[in-house]
């Protein structure tokens, strides 16, 4: 009965045809439609609701749906909220194989079966239907029209009025949210035509919960209402910003990566190309890749059929941004593909058409295209390295620049560096490169060489000192013209007018005497471009340079704001005095404050992701285990508490309950080795002495947490600066209890060999337990696998970064 089947031994037909009925659309007394007071991540979590799903999985054939009372009063028996009675709603709706069921002698359109053979014969619609259930459950549901980037949509295009779609408002958790039920059940995301509901797709196996309560905010990328009102945002989209925004698939909005500003739909070329930014944490490393495809049907010109469009197409990657780079080799049209995230499955997450509409002079492949794009690649780690410099894979470079390149490094190296050019091998430029290994870095230094075309693929290779195998690709970049997005392809230093080279020589001497560092670095670069004759003024403007790049790097240092600090490291190493600034010791200390401001957040990572109802169950703890309260004394201890008052657990009860600013995770937040004490420190480490987070952690899965980070403070702050900073980033390292880092050497594996693109095996260098306490690695690949409260899937926590549509907070309605 449950499925809508025929009586057992009945016909099995759809006889007598059944007169349809009309459903309000609207509810006349439901709540006006305003924005949710939260977002879904707020009030819904999935693993509370997986028991709900599973009975009704298990109710659903054995269910009374003669009349909506009978099947609402049993299938939402024992749900003590609205938010219950929904889900169990959606949930049995989508088990209904209502296509696949025979009605036979059913009339009557006003009962579960009947509106069921009306959807059947397209005389009805899941979003009625599921109006119905939800009024009969006293839920408010309310029908909303509009259109739809549905399949049958192409990016970019704008006539869109045949393109219409239904979707449900539910009035639950005091607020509107939204429910797109044949997007959530159809594998194809399914449009009206002229009006009639869509013909049945193919069922999904499991429900797509993007569509399930979706925010506001995230739909509006996919549907537009056709009421404004019902858009439930603050600030309304326009029908045009709705067109000209980009393709999005749900994947996109927790893949990791977003787009820094708003791109359009349709992206024209700049002089030739055109680049694609992304953003994303830099404690996650998401994988990016595109599809470019040549449409021939709207061009005018044809693609020759030697040319690989792959090879004018790269992508580039830094710490926090992800590039991709379309060099057009014809004028027409494109379509871009974009793939990416954390999942290895590499999802679709967004399209955009491409318009190229000029191309550059004698437009040509990259000289190098390696597979995983120009930057450090991921296999780096595995010899240790990290923290390059330049962080970027595209180099802007001029004829017979210096460029240098840099690592540090936890083991020793040996390394090759090779430069390539289109037109020739990497045999001739072997010259330009040079490369050595220190203790701690790697250094590479290119000189550019003069060549018309002004582009070349430099790959930087190491394999462990002393090793027979292979050398091992580790990093690419591509070193391109400063000018490539003009139309000339290079700038040569043309001999400058005796006015000019007093007008340079006046800015520079001008700007020697400012107490300012882009002036100063623009006049000293305008002038070395010129190469003009120093008779003093170079010298000194660049000393001038040199002391205000160390100013700026003393003042960051001390005021440990690790944005700022970033801002003055990277200017100091991008500088024209950069080398005479590599040793310095101010460079040095920044350095090193920021690896340890950076592992003070890696601490904190595991905290902020907490489930609420976790902590909130520890300090609703009346008698808690003995490991637990030792725990949160140590916590404490390291926030400043008194050691007399947290013996008490109502105390330690008290201050877990703080709001604000006092509350215990933004005390956490703020909390920095230099403002602890030893005595802070020596309490906190005795009560965590006879313990480890295994035992911690069967206890309390949040106590276990509140180790970790406890243990780690304890751990920076008795390094004193002469802990080994990049330890803190390596797998194969741990702290140990002298203060000092441990390190066992491996001897390197003379029989293993590899080409350059093998990777290592996975080795161990000492104890690796110190993994399981603050992994970066583990915190990223499994970030889509944390409580719901992810801010990467919520757009609107990313105020500098283009939102679809910002959500906004009204009062809560409280329902009519």
């Amino acid at each position: 009965m449950g499925c809508g089947a025929s009586t057992e031994g009945g016909p099995r037909n759809d006889e007598p045809p059944i007169p349809p009925i009309n459903v309000l659309e609207k509810e006349p007394k439901s709540p006006a439609p305003v924005p949710a007071p939260n977002g879904k991540n707020d009030i819904y979590t999935p693993q509370d609701y997986t028991a709900l799903d599973n009975k009704v999985k298990q109710l659903s054939p054995r269910l009374n749906i003669s009349t909506y009372e009978n099947l609402i009063k049993t299938l939402t028996s024992g749900c003590t909220t609205d938010l219950q009675k929904l889900r169990s709603i959606f949930v049995w709706l989508f088990l209904q194989d209502i296509h696949g069921s025979f009605y036979s002698g059913v009339t009557d359109p006003n009962t579960p079966r009947g509106y069921m053979k009306l959807i059947k014969t397209q005389n009805g619609s899941y979003e009625l239907f599921f109006a119905q259930l939800c009024r009969a459950a006293d839920i408010p549901c309310n029908v909303i029209k509009g259109i739809a980037k549905g399949d049958k949509y192409e990016v970019g295009q704008q006539a869109v009025s045949e393109l219409e779609s239904a979707w449900c408002a539910v009035y639950v958790a005091g607020g509107w949210r939204f429910v797109h039920l044949l997007w959530a059940y159809f594998q194809e995301k399914q449009t009206y035509e002229n009006g009639v509901p869509p013909s049945p797709g193919t069922k999904r196996a499991n429900i797509n919960e993007f569509f399930w309560l979706v925010d506001a905010n995230k739909l509006i990328c996919f549907c537009k209402p056709h009421v404004e009102q019902w858009q439930l945002l603050k600030v309304k989209w326009e029908h045009t910003k709705f067109l000209k925004s980009p393709l999005f698939t749900e994947e996109y909005f927790g893949c990791g990566l977003l787009l820094p500003k708003k791109y359009n739909a349709v992206i024209t070329s700049d002089n030739g190309i055109s680049t694609i930014e992304f953003d994303h944490h830099n404690y996650e490393e998401p994988a990016l890749d595109t599809v470019v495809d040549f449409d021939d049907d709207v061009s005018s010109n044809d693609i020759p059929p030697d040319l690989d469009l792959n090879d004018y197409v790269t992508k580039a990657s830094s710490s926090s941004r992800k590039t991709l780079i379309v060099r057009y080799p014809i004028r027409g049209r494109y379509k871009a593909v974009i793939f990416g995230g954390l999942d290895p499955s590499l999802p679709r997450i967004v399209e955009f058409r491409l318009d190229c509409r000029d191309i550059g002079r004698d437009p040509q492949p990259f000289p190098l295209n390696p597979p995983e794009g120009f930057g450090i690649l991921p296999i780096a780690s595995q010899f240790g390295i990290s923290d390059p410099v330049p962080d970027s894979g595209i180099i802007l470079v001029r004829p017979t620049q210096q460029r240098h390149f840099s690592f540090t490094t936890t083991q020793r190296l040996e390394v090759q560096a090779s430069l390539t050019h289109r037109k020739h091998g990497s045999d001739m430029f072997s010259d330009f490169v040079s490369t050595r290994c220190a203790d701690e870095e790697v250094h590479v230094a290119v000189s550019v060489p003069d060549e018309t075309i002004l582009e070349f693929g430099l790959q930087i290779a190491v394999r462990p000192e002393f090793a027979s195998r292979n050398f091992t690709v580790i990093a690419s970049y591509l070193l391109v013209d400063e000018n490539w997005q003009k139309k000339t392809a290079v700038v040569v230093p043309s001999r400058v007018s005796k006015n000019e080279e007093d007008r340079v020589r006046k800015a520079l001497i001008a700007a020697s005497h400012k107490n300012s560092i882009p002036p100063l670095e623009k006049a000293i670069g305008e002038f070395e471009h010129h190469s003009l004759y120093d008779n003093g003024d170079l010298t000194r403007a660049r000393h001038k340079l040199e002391q205000l790049h160390l100013q700026n790097l003393r003042k960051a240092t001390l005021d440990r704001k690790i944005e700022e600090l970033e801002v003055a490291i990277n200017s100091a190493k991008k500088s024209h005095v950069a080398p005479e600034l590599a040793d310095s010791k101010e460079l040095k200390e920044a350095e090193m404050t920021k690896l340890q401001l950076r592992r003070l957040k890696l601490y904190m990572h595991k905290v902020l992701a907490l489930n609420k109802a976790t902590i909130s169950e520890m300090h609703s703890y009346q008698r808690p285990r003995p490991l637990v309260h030792q725990v949160m004394k140590a916590t404490f201890r390291i926030l400043g508490e008194p050691n007399s008052k947290i013996q008490e657990w109502p105390y330690v009860q008290t201050s877990m309950r703080q709001l604000g600013r006092n509350s215990m995770l933004n005390r956490m937040k703020r909390c920095d080795v230099v403002h602890m004490k030893q005595r802070q420190v020596e309490d906190a480490e005795g009560y965590l002495k006879d313990t480890n987070k295994n035992l911690v952690r069967m206890c309390s899965a949040g106590a276990g947490t509140f180790y970790v980070w406890s243990n780690n403070m304890i751990s920076e702050y008795q390094g004193k600066g002469d802990i080994e900073p990049l330890a803190i980033t390596s797998t194969t390292n741990k702290w140990d209890r002298g203060n000092k880092l441990t390190k066992k050497k491996v001897p390197p594996n003379d029989s293993v060999t590899a080409s350059q693109n093998d990777t290592f095996p996975n080795q161990s260098y000492g104890d690796d337990s110190f993994r399981d306490e603050w992994d970066p690695a583990e915190n990223s690949t499994n970030r889509k696998h944390d409580e719901p409260n992810n801010n990467l899937v919520d757009l609107s926590r990313y105020s500098d970064h283009w939102d679809p549509n910002a959500p906004s907070v009204q009062d809560r309605n409280t329902r009519r």
